[in-house]
Order: structure tokens, then sequence, then C-alpha cells
């Protein structure tokens, strides 16, 4: 075999195997490549009182919108120049899910009437049925909410105690971590410190989150006797509105 040829031979040999390396490269894209969490623990541990007020907040949204709602059908008509009393008999048809149309996704198909906007000039008329719409997908939304009270309490209640069980685990864990490290003999002052500041925080947290989750939890319980209260508020707001146009005649 001639020098150049096994020259040839050697750098063949050299070069392949780095072509099948590539894969084990930190830069890749393969997800099973990827780290088990990027999540700091002690920032998971901050966010679960947020997480926890988000499932009251799911629950008591829809009770809090009846005031809302009940407020913009009677300010609506002065604002966009609307028959009131068309607007209310809409907003009570769309109460009890007999409003003509439908709603898919939010997405609002619902015929309005068209005396509702029989005074609105011509240029206002499709920004002030649009605000119809809207309005009427958000009265649906909220009486699906009330009604679903009870079970959305169920679902809030569960989440909320999962919640507090996975604050319960983070704090074991953080804790267990830290105090590991403070038991080094070897351990500076300020690194000390600085440990000993994180570990307060998780204590401080673990306490915080113990009560909040009480709260959460009683608070939530209540929430099916206000739901009925709310519906029974929204339907006496809107009870006029199918006659109101009659007694107009």
């Amino acid at each position: 075999m001639t020098r150049t040829a096994l020259l040839l031979l050697l750098s063949v040999a050299l070069t392949a195997p780095m072509t099948g390396c590539k894969k084990n490269d930190k830069g890749s894209d393969n997800p099973d490549d990827a780290s088990e969490s990027d999540v700091d623990p002690l920032e998971e541990l901050k966010s679960i009182p947020d997480q926890i007020q988000a499932e009251v907040d799911m629950v008591l949204q829809p009770i809090n919108d009846v005031d809302v709602v009940i407020d913009m059908v009677a300010a609506m008509p002065g604002e966009l120049g609307l028959d009131a009393a068309g607007l209310t008999a809409m907003a009570k048809a769309s109460l009890e899910g007999s409003v003509s149309g439908s709603v898919e996704n939010g997405e609002a198909s619902i015929e309005i009437d068209a005396a509702i906007t029989a005074d609105v000039a011509a240029e206002a008329k499709a920004e002030a049925e649009a605000k119809i719409k809207e309005l009427m997908v958000k009265i649906q939304g909220i009486v699906t909410g009330l009604k679903e009270t009870p079970e959305r309490v169920t679902t809030a209640t569960k989440n909320i105690v999962a919640l507090g069980a996975k604050a319960t685990t983070l704090t074991g864990k953080l804790t267990a971590k830290l105090q590991g490290k403070l038991a080094n003999p070897m351990l500076k002052a300020d690194a000390k410190a600085s440990l000993q500041a994180d570990l307060d925080v998780v204590m401080k947290l673990d306490a915080d989150i113990k009560t909040t989750v009480t709260d959460a939890k009683a608070s939530v319980t209540e929430l099916p006797a206000k739901g009925k209260e709310a519906l029974v508020k929204i339907t006496a707001a809107f009870a006029g509105g199918a006659s109101a146009g009659g007694d107009a005649g």
C-alpha cells in the first residue's frame, strides 16, 4: 500500500466516529436529553398561593360578574342609543338560553332584534351590535358558571388540597437540602447566612400556605349558596324584559 493510500484510510477512520456523537451534544433538540425540570423548587413553592387563589377565583368569577352585567344592561342604552326594553328582553332570553342564534367557543352567532338598534346611527350600528353580542355571550357564560357552582367547588377543593400536598412535599425537600448544607462545618459565615435566610423563607411559606389552604377551602364551601343567590339576583334584574316591549305597545 502506498503512503498516500494509507494516509487516506487513516483520515476516514478518524473522522467517521465524529458524526455519530452529535446526538449526545448538549445542544440537542431531543426532549429526552432535557433536564427533568427547569423550575426552581423555591420559586415553585412561592407560586402556590397564587395557584390556590386562582382556584377560588374560578368559582367566584361568575358570582362577581352578576353585578357587572346588570350594570352593563342598564348603562348601554344610554351609551349607545339602544332600546332599553328590547335590550333587557334580549338579556332575559339569553339568561334563559332562548336567545335566537348560538354561541360556539365564545363566538356569537346571535340574532339581534332590529328595534334594539333602530335609533343607532348607521355608521355606529355594527359596533353596537358587536357589543350586544359580547354582552349576551357574557350573560350565558355567567349563567353556566352559576349553575355549575357546586361542581366547580368540588373540583376547586380537590385542586386546593392537592396544591397543599405539593407545597408540603416541596417544603420537605427544600428543608432537607438547606439543612444538609448548613450542617457543613466548613461553611463560611456569609454562605451560612444566605442559606439560613432561604430556610426562613421556606418555613414562612409553609406556614402561610397551610393557612391559605384552610381559608380557601372555607371560602369555596360557602360559594354554592352564593351562586344560588346570584342566579336569583340576575334573574330578577331581567325579569321584566319579556313584558317590557308588550307594555310599551
